[in-house]
């Protein structure tokens, strides 16, 4: 059974500003790209989302070719992901969600 994927508004932002930056600063083919790697990790969410957890709260699983993470929680019995941000690891990690 996949688990249903509940993307906050904090996520949302996170990538609409990451495609509007490659959109912008690259092209759009890498725009493009970039939201074919989120795809890929939403997909990866809905299959198994038990992954490394960052601290007691948060799990956490890097995209597959650009530098950022998703950061998540699993609700098990409602069989539902929280999306809560998608971190660029370049940022400073204070800034990384924690509680």
């Amino acid at each position: 059974m996949n688990y249903k994927i509940i993307v906050s508004p904090i996520a949302s932002e996170n990538i609409a500003k990451a495609v509007d930056y490659y959109f912008y600063k690259a092209s759009k083919k890498v725009a493009l790209d970039f939201l074919n790697d989120y795809k890929k990790t939403y997909k990866s969410l809905q299959i198994n989302p038990f992954y490394q957890f960052h601290d007691s709260n948060y799990r956490f699983l890097p995209f597959n070719k650009f530098p950022y993470i998703a950061f998540f929680i699993v609700d098990e019995p409602s069989k539902t992901v929280f999306l809560n941000a998608v971190f660029h690891t370049s940022l400073n990690p204070k800034k990384i969600p924690n509680k």
